[in-house]
């Protein structure tokens, strides 16, 4: 489950099995409306696999400038979702897009991302149903 509270959560608690989500940030903006933000979980959950995948395809054509700005956009929607972990990853995938260099570094980043991503809208899609 997601834990709904103000600590943020960091990568490495992935590896212990622990959530990488904190809907605090969503629930307090939200002054804990259920429908409101089971709206925004809905809106995240058909909208960011699209992002995640937009980002995929930019990095395999080496489209830098799409990189740029996909990473960009990624950092509004995981943060209001709380997926703060990613934010560093995606700033420095934003940053080597800015300046058109080091597709590996991007690719190895970009591994990351996916993983930490899909566990996160796997905890949103079983924590969705709390606000029904």
């Amino acid at each position: 489950m997601i834990k709904i509270e103000t600590e943020k959560c960091n990568v490495q608690n992935n590896n212990f099995g622990e959530n990488i989500c904190n809907l605090g940030y969503l629930s307090e903006t939200m002054a804990g409306e259920k429908h409101l933000i089971k709206e925004i979980i809905d809106i995240f959950l058909k909208q960011f696999p699209e992002e995640l995948q937009c980002i995929n395809d930019a990095i395999k054509k080496t489209d830098y400038a799409l990189i740029k700005s996909i990473a960009h956009t990624m950092k509004s929607s995981v943060l209001i979702i709380g997926i703060s972990s990613v934010v560093p990853v995606l700033q420095e995938i934003e940053d080597l897009g800015r300046t058109a260099v080091n597709i590996e570094k991007i690719k190895e980043l970009n591994q990351k991302l996916n993983v930490i991503c899909m566990q996160a809208i796997s905890e949103i899609e079983r924590e969705k149903y709390k606000y029904i």
